[in-house]
């Protein structure tokens, strides 16, 4: 025994509560299949496929970046979104405490949260806009129609407002023509944002976005108070209602003059463009924005379905939903564009400029143009893209809240029936954090957190995710544990897809982005030097929380040589697997352990697991023995 003990290195972990069911944790579960498919379909459909899907096939050869992007999304999207959707639902989890699995690679949570959080802020101050334009839809006329008003300039184009162009040819011929101002593009700019000459120029807060901006706080708040109970409701009408929106829209644009060289620009390829490498690179961004892969979301919402719940299923469904949205969504903005290019007589790459201007100008546009009870429209598509906003961000809020409890439950155990003072103290310091966002140079500070923080990092993480299942976890292991919970065992082209072609096809683009930056910049004003350096430290700070994390661990919650602590480090915490021990025991793992127990660390097969543990996974592993005096608390 004591030669035994010479081999030991006893660490300390202090344990959550017991986790024999839901209500002894009080953390929840989804009260229907569909809150989850729905909650998950809203994550995955929001701003970005009205405005940022568009944009990019707008500003990447049109037609020529469906294809990339389709490719990427079932050789990217779709393999991240079945792991991380299995992943969360395995350990039931938030995107931090589920780092059980290997706690060296912790950090990569942190890191997730902390993108999380910049997201939060900066997202709230688009359907803020829209809350803006959904408020003045009730004044008659409509307030972007028209040059007569007294922040419009001598360079405004109306074209046919009020009056309606009666044909369009196909294909037309409209060189030598120059972009026009059009009316609502001057309405965005110079009356809501009153936007100041640069991002150094802040200006002062406009108290009509900021009142905005409070009540989608308030409601971000109500929706999400009592957790994943009434949340998982309300996405029955916000993720379901937009796709009326957009219908009502698609028909709209669709009866405008020129609609059809839009849609014709929108699905006709430039085969040249796909020997480009900037739009793979797009589109493989684009695929991880949209659907959240690496933002730690998906492992949220998924951590609240019951064990045995189909994710693959659910991926399918999630996917292709969210495909098809994006295109649907390029259809109706296309059709848009092709009656802005013909009414301003400017080649359709001309007629408006990209990103938000598509959102808040092009169908404003559009909307101006319907003869019968335009403010009636114009409200319900700008409600239409705040229930398309609220869908993403509750559930990117849900991760910073649901990691925070996960994380906290450990030092104040009775901190989830508090839950709803949390979500609040949350709230409230995300609106005063977010208040810049609300002053005349608000939309330069927007674009620099959605361009930095929405860039590489989640990429990064994503890549850093799939190493840990590929070589320290173990995809034999994962499979087996993912075929327990969904009753079949996925085939072997998900090992090739995990190892080799999804890593590809970040890594790829990744490189390429470095190697041909070009700065951040909003419309011609191009970012500063001071601007860029700000935008590259919120992307090193997500991806460094991985590095700071990993040598904290390894310096102070582990002991013995380094190469002792690193294998001890990644090996799975005995708390590591499912919730109920019901479930543990089908995944072949052992009870979950008791509130005192003793970590050992021994070169033999892992005995967590019972008896049809896979020979490969041999090694250092964590072994649980009861004992009454030692408090292990160090490896979470």
């Amino acid at each position: 025994m004591d030669t035994m003990k010479e081999k030991m290195e006893l660490e300390s972990v202090v344990l959550p509560p017991s986790k024999d069911d839901e209500d002894s944790t009080g953390r929840g579960k989804w009260s229907g299949k569909l809150d989850f498919i729905l909650s998950s379909m809203g994550y995955a459909i929001g701003l970005g496929n009205v405005w940022r899907f568009p944009y990019l096939c707008y500003s990447n050869g049109g037609g020529a970046f469906l294809f990339p992007y389709l490719i990427m999304l079932f050789l990217v999207g779709f393999p991240i979104l079945f792991l991380e959707i299995s992943f969360g639902q395995f350990g039931s989890l938030g995107c931090i405490s589920m780092w059980r699995i290997s706690p060296l690679f912790k950090g990569i949570g942190f890191g997730m949260v902390l993108m999380s959080g910049y997201f939060c802020l900066y997202y709230n101050i688009i359907i803020a806009y829209s809350a803006y334009y959904m408020f003045a839809s009730f004044l008659n006329p409509l307030p972007w129609v028209g040059c007569n008003h007294t922040f419009n300039t001598d360079a405004c184009f109306d074209g046919s407002q009020g009056d309606g162009i009666l044909e369009c040819p196909m294909n037309p011929n409209f060189t030598g023509k120059t972009k026009p101002v059009f009316a609502s593009e001057e309405y965005f700019e110079r009356r809501v944002l009153q936007i100041s000459d640069s991002l150094g120029d802040i200006g002062y807060i406009q108290w009509e976005i900021l009142l905005c901006f409070i009540f989608v706080w308030i409601v971000v708040f109500i929706c999400i108070s009592k957790g994943v109970k009434t949340s998982g409701k309300v996405v029955y009408f916000t993720a379901t209602f937009p796709y009326l929106g957009l219908l009502t829209l698609l028909i709209v644009g669709a009866l405008q003059p020129g609609a059809v060289n839009g849609i014709l620009y929108f699905i006709t390829p430039q085969f040249d463009k796909l020997l480009d490498i900037q739009v793979w690179k797009a589109a493989a961004n684009q695929v991880v924005f949209s659907f959240g892969a690496g933002w730690g979301g998906l492992h949220t919402l998924s951590s609240y379905n019951k064990f045995n719940n189909n994710t693959f299923r659910d991926t399918v469904i999630i996917v292709v939903s969210g495909g098809l949205t994006s295109i649907f969504a390029g259809f109706v903005v296309f059709s848009i564009i092709g009656f802005m290019a013909c009414d301003a007589q400017v080649p359709i790459e001309q007629a408006i400029d990209a990103g938000p201007g598509l959102a808040f100008v092009a169908y404003p546009e559009a909307i101006a143009r319907v003869p019968v009870i335009p403010q009636l429209w114009s409200f319900i598509f700008f409600f239409m893209l705040i229930t398309l906003g609220l869908d993403s961000q509750f559930v990117t809020l849900e991760t910073i809240i649901t990691a925070v409890m996960d994380e906290l439950e450990y030092f104040y155990p009775n901190i989830r029936k508090r839950k709803t003072l949390v979500i609040f103290s949350v709230c409230f310091i995300m609106l005063l954090a977010g208040l810049p966002f609300t002053t005349q140079g608000g939309i330069y500070l927007m674009t620099l957190f959605d361009w930095y923080s929405a860039g590489y990092s989640p990429m990064i993480l994503a890549l850093a995710e799939l190493f840990v299942f590929d070589c320290i976890y173990g995809l034999s292991r994962f499979i087996r544990e993912v075929g327990v919970m969904i009753g079949s065992k996925p085939s072997f082209i998900w090992k090739v897809m995990w190892y080799i072609v999804t890593p590809i096809l970040i890594i790829f683009p990744t490189v390429y982005g470095f190697i041909e930056y070009t700065p951040a910049q909003y419309g011609d004003y191009v970012f500063p030097g001071w601007a860029e350096a700000i935008g590259w430290t919120m992307t090193a700070s997500s991806l460094i929380c991985v590095f700071i994390y990993a040598a904290y661990f390894l310096i102070w919650r582990v002991k013995g040589s380094f190469i002792q602590r690193i294998r001890t480090a990644i090996q799975p915490a005995p708390e590591w697997g499912p919730a109920l021990d019901e479930d543990r025991a089908a995944a072949g793992y052992q009870p979950y352990p008791k509130p005192t127990v003793e970590i050992i660390t021994k070169d033999y097969d892992n005995i967590a697991f019972t008896s049809d543990s896979p020979p490969e996974y041999n090694g250092m592993h964590s072994v649980c023995v009861g004992t009454d005096d030692i408090d292990i608390s160090e490896i979470l």
